[in-house]
């Protein structure tokens, strides 16, 4: 008897665990930044950053964000990254409403566990600054200012 207790408590405790959405997938998410060119600097509206392109920064799946590409002799590059609710957040949400009840649930929420960020991968073009001086330095010269 006391062994299929055991058991019992045993498969319960892993069914509690896996149908918590925080326990499934956790507060956090990579997500991946690149350029072309490559070696900018990237920086986020919530306090990250990383130094060089390509690279990857583990970021809250709670909070949307906005993040700025850039590079001297670039152009500046701005990105929103949103928060948005995750096939899988939502079925372990289900699970810890079923299992933990509102305050589980609201803990998912709150730590951000049925939440995903999209994209995952952030990539941008730059365009080179002195390109697009020269170019709109020869469609001026290109100009018939005079009327002749």
């Amino acid at each position: 008897m006391l062994i299929k207790f055991k058991i019992v408590v045993c498969l319960l405790c892993f069914f509690l665990f896996q149908s918590c959405a925080t326990s499934q997938q956790g507060t956090q998410q990579t997500v991946s930044f690149s350029s072309f060119p490559a070696g900018a600097n990237v920086k986020t509206s919530h306090g990250f950053s990383c130094a060089l392109t390509p690279c990857k920064i583990k970021l809250p799946r709670n909070r949307s964000f906005e993040v700025v590409v850039s590079k001297p002799g670039f152009t500046t590059e701005r990105v929103n990254v949103e928060s948005v609710p995750s096939g899988l957040g939502a079925v372990g949400a289900v699970g810890s409403a079923l299992i933990g009840g509102v305050i589980a649930t609201g803990y998912d929420v709150y730590k951000g566990g049925v939440f995903e960020l999209t994209p995952s991968t952030v990539e941008v073009k730059m365009q080179s600054t002195s390109a697009m001086v020269l170019e709109e330095v020869r469609s001026i010269s290109n100009m018939n200012l005079f009327g002749e």
